[in-house]
């Protein structure tokens, strides 16, 4: 997605994936075999894509100030999106369907077009009324100070930053996490605490609802510390999201079947916002990372997050044969990442302990300029000067 951004912009791209999703979704319907059914998930898969396209969206968009909010907002409602799909497939179409006389076999091949409707209707909406950047209707790569044209060889370059290779793999560690559990919590609620099916289902769902607010609350903690502390600000909300995440993961770790259910839940829930801060946090920093790549890069580090799921659920949740180690392990993982936090650091902008290098010089892009102008207007503040407006 990184390299098809660059060259065909965020509108373009965005509206092909709707309508790839639209076409494959509205096939489903059409599934009668079980080498169907695995095709089509996983060509409807695809459009898990429009999160790296969502996010270079929103980078391209919002003031470095506030992008982190912006790309946590975005991200989370479309987390979000997901547990309520869920439901209203179910509440809304289904068994409607059914109680007026429909046979189940065709009520949920019915209740599929309803998501290729609307994304369909979402497609044509995009490609009709958005524009690629407030300033021009497609982007140019020249946005981002990038010279050279769009190339697969421009992954390799990104790569050979280490602090990317460890944004992504912290990414995997609170994204990774949160696809982990929407796999394994409900089984576990059902079969460990000896649940009814429904009720298991309920208590796991509220992972997801978090959704609605703690991803923007990550995305908000990151500029706001932006905003009193500089650059570090946002790493130290990195860490701060991803720390308290693998305390939590390993404490719902400690809770044993002997326990009322409700613990669980509680710690559940304080588990899932930190997660979620986490996934907030983590693209208010992407922005900033290599400017002249943010497409390669938002690209790079949202691949990490489904890296970190494979990881979690082939290291840890099939390999290890107990309840509830597994959560343990999956904690010290988690942990593991939040403390190499400090090896971010970048000479123009600083790190967790110690500011910008002298004399480093901050590139032409814009988040760059901003963080610039931003600095200059906090120290005239301090010093009780007058601030151009």
């Amino acid at each position: 997605m990184g390299t098809l951004l660059e060259r065909f912009g965020c509108v373009s791209c965005q509206t092909g994936l709707l309508l790839w999703g639209s076409f494959f979704i509205g096939l489903a319907a059409t599934i009668a075999t079980p080498w169907s059914f695995i095709l089509i998930r996983f060509l409807v898969g695809v459009v898990g894509a429009t999160f790296v396209t969502n996010q270079v969206w929103c980078s391209l968009m919002f003031a470095s100030n506030v992008v982190g909010t912006a790309n946590a907002c975005a991200g989370g409602w479309g987390n979000l999106g997901g547990g309520v799909t869920q439901i209203l497939m179910v509440l809304v179409l289904f068994r409607p369907f059914t109680a007026a006389g429909m046979a189940p076999d065709e009520a949920w091949r019915v209740a599929m077009l309803a998501p290729a409707i609307l994304l369909f209707l979402c497609a044509v909406a995009i490609k009709l009324l958005c524009c690629d950047t407030p300033a021009a209707r497609r982007f140019d790569v020249a946005v981002t100070g990038k010279t050279q044209k769009p190339s697969v060889w421009d992954y390799v370059e990104v790569l050979k930053d280490p602090k990317v290779v460890l944004m992504a793999m912290q990414y995997s560690a609170c994204f990774g996490t949160e696809l982990a559990m929407n796999n394994v919590l409900a089984t576990h609620f059902r079969t460990y605490f000896q649940m009814k099916a429904g009720d298991a289902a309920a208590l796991a769902s509220s992972f997801g609802l978090m959704n609605l607010f703690a991803r923007s609350l990550g995305g908000i903690l990151s500029d706001k510390l932006y905003l009193r502390f500089g650059f570090r600000g946002r790493i130290w909300a990195q860490f701060l999201a991803l720390f308290f995440e693998a305390i939590f993961l390993f404490g719902f770790g400690c809770v044993g079947n002997s326990q009322p259910w409700y613990v669980a839940l509680i710690v559940l829930v304080c588990f899932s916002m930190f997660v979620q801060m986490a996934e907030g946090t983590t693209y208010g920093i992407v922005p900033f990372m290599n400017p002249k790549q943010l497409p390669i890069s938002s690209a790079l580090v949202g691949a990490g997050g489904n890296l970190g799921a494979m990881i979690a659920g082939f290291a840890f949740y099939r390999a290890i044969d107990d309840a509830i180690l597994p959560f343990k392990v999956h904690g010290c993982y988690v942990m593991l990442f939040a403390l190499l936090s400090p090896m971010l650091y970048w000479p123009e902008y600083g790190g967790m302990f110690h500011g910008p290098a002298a004399g480093a010089a901050l590139s032409e892009t814009a988040p760059a300029k901003e963080l610039e102008q931003e600095t200059k207007k906090a120290a005239k503040e301090d010093e009780g000067g007058e601030v151009d407006v």
